[in-house]
Order: structure tokens, then sequence, then C-alpha cells
């Protein structure tokens, strides 16, 4: 795929379920097993993200997507980071950057205090993204992602939470 070229972040559009759930099928199923909640949350986002508070977010290249992020809607003061991927071939281009800086701020519109996500040691990438971006380790208390998710991670919003 062409590297270059304009990349635009997009709020869920029901038209974009389809690639939600193939990108997210596609880098699960690399190493993992697609779990029960993972095929309920992709296969209806608007049912089990959006109508719930959350955002699905879209990159969009050449009118087409390449990755995706979720805000899942925890509590009243906390977001889920979740199904956050991007297409192979466009891995490199800053794209994951562009997405998390989306998901702080839409986390931050919405009064979150926190964001939490979970996910795997071995994603070493994803790991060194939500260090610089100042995730830190905390407790599992959660098996939703089954043996997927060995990791859970949080980032308090009052803090400075970007890299500049």
């Amino acid at each position: 795929m062409d590297k270059s070229g304009f990349i635009s972040i997009q709020s869920f559009n029901k038209s974009y379920i389809p690639d939600f759930y193939a990108l997210n099928k596609e880098w699960i199923e690399e190493s993992w097993r697609l779990e029960e909640s993972d095929i309920n949350d992709l296969s209806n986002p608007q049912k089990y993200i959006i109508d719930k508070g959350g955002e699905v977010f879209f990159a969009i290249k050449n009118d087409k997507v390449i990755a995706t992020a979720a805000m899942v809607y925890a509590d009243n003061k906390i977001f889920e980071l979740a199904k956050m991927t991007v297409a192979e071939d466009c891995r490199g281009l800053g794209v994951a950057n562009q997405l998390m800086d989306k998901c702080i701020d839409f986390a931050k519109k919405n009064n979150a205090e926190k964001i939490v996500l979970i996910t795997n040691s071995a994603l070493v990438i994803a790991r060194n993204l939500y260090d610089k971006y100042g995730f830190k380790e905390i407790v599992l208390d959660s098996d939703k992602y089954g043996d997927r998710g060995n990791v859970k991670m949080s980032l308090y919003l009052d803090e400075k939470s970007c890299v500049e």
C-alpha cells in the first residue's frame, strides 16, 4: 500500500461495521481465538459500545478503513480503550498515535478521570505505545478477554497524558 496520503480519524459510522469486524478479527486471530465478547462487540458496536455511551473511531486513508479503536463506557469516570488495531500494511504510519490522541480527547470531553485497557505482554509494539502515552500497569481484575488479556493498564487524565 502507498505509505503517503492523508489519514483522517472519523467517529462511528454504521457503514464501517464490516471493517471494524474484519480488522479486529484479523489481528486477534494472529495469535488467539475470537471470544464471545469479541464477536458481540465487533458484530454490533452500535448496541455494545455506542448506545452505552462509548465511541468507535476509524482511521480512513484513500476512502478505506485502515485502523480502528473503541472507547467503551465503563462508568461515569472511566472508559476502556479496546479494539485498537491497524491494518498490517499500514503499520508504521503513526496511525495508532492519531487514534490514541482521539481516544484520549474523547475521554476528556466526556469528563472521564481514567482510561483503562487490557492487553497482552506479547504485544510489544502495543505496549510501547501505551507506555509512551503514560499508561501504567495495574492489577488485572478481569477475565473478559480470556487468555488474551494478561496485563491491565490505566491512564489518569488529570496527569499529562500525551507526548509532545
